[in-house]
């Protein structure tokens, strides 16, 4: 007879799970893969790679478009700093679409409101790119993850 090693109750013979407080029995089968983000592309680079060209990476993040043209023409051969420019690219083409929409549609005065509040959003998450690049990541963000015309 079994016992559950979390609240102690008598546990049928074969089960998985304790009836009585949910907890899961057993340990993890020791073949489960780590889970990691379709998104999070960091594994796929190079450490030195990382290493060498993170500053590169954070001007794509700080200078908008221009940043770009500095982190392709300063590093042009790191992947890393590469996806990092693509990255930082569409953060500034959707801000820019942004902007269009609001101006062309200024007469609704709630379609500039909204776009205010979407640049405002995109600011943050380019903060934290910056962030993760500070972190050595390589991470998709996540408002554009769906974008997949610069890939």
């Amino acid at each position: 007879m079994a016992f559950c090693s979390n609240c102690g109750k008598e546990l049928p013979d074969g089960a998985a799970v304790c009836p009585a407080c949910g907890a899961v029995l057993g340990s993890a089968p020791e073949s489960a893969a780590p889970v990691i983000e379709a998104w999070d592309h960091t594994a796929e680079y190079d450490a030195q790679d990382i290493s060498d060209n993170k500053v590169y990476a954070l001007t794509a993040y700080l200078f908008g478009i221009l940043g770009v043209l500095l982190c392709n023409v300063l590093s042009k051969d790191s992947p890393y700093a590469s996806f990092h420019a693509r990255e930082a690219l569409k953060l500034d083409v959707t801000v820019i679409v942004i902007y269009l929409l609001s101006c062309v549609l200024c007469w609704t005065c709630i379609v500039p409101i909204a776009g205010v509040i979407f640049v405002l959003i995109f600011s943050v998450v380019r903060i934290i790119c910056f962030v993760q690049v500070c972190k050595g990541q390589a991470k998709e963000p996540w408002l554009i993850r769906s974008i997949g015309a610069l890939h």
